[in-house]
């Protein structure tokens, strides 16, 4: 194996899934992130650059697949965060699903980092992999 001209770098797509059925990865994450952030799908959609339609769908999906809604939504400006509107807050399982996923991702994270730390002194005594720019 050869690679030339660039710095070898890992990179990985986490995703959790029930019965094959894909139920959070990076997108479902920044979403219940902005949720949780905003109050509000349609301000999330916003911040994200996502449609409110790509948005809702993303939530409808993760709900249908576990069988337990994602978030709750009210509609009064008594619980709203903004003006006019209502308001969608995690429920208990999304945010154990969204804490779960950050913590695993992390985990990966660190053990790529560390398996990186010892490919490039590894790399570097044998020269397993020639013309690999791994600094």
């Amino acid at each position: 194996m050869s690679v030339r001209k660039g710095k070898l770098e890992y990179a990985f797509g986490l995703y959790f899934n029930v019965d094959g059925q894909r139920i959070i990865g990076e997108d479902e994450a920044e979403i219940l992130e902005a949720l949780e952030k905003y109050g509000s799908i349609a301000a999330a959609a916003k911040k994200l650059e996502r449609s409110y339609r790509f948005t809702w769908n993303c939530l409808i999906r993760m709900t249908r697949s576990l069988h337990q809604p994602i978030v709750v939504t009210r509609r009064s400006t008594k619980y709203a965060k903004r003006k006019g509107g209502g308001a969608t807050t995690l429920t208990p399982v999304a945010r154990l699903l969204l804490k779960e996923f950050r913590e695993t991702e992390r985990l990966m994270r660190q053990s790529l980092t560390q398996r990186h730390g010892s490919m490039k002194t590894s790399a570097k005594a044998s020269s397993k992999l020639p013309g690999a720019n791994i600094d």
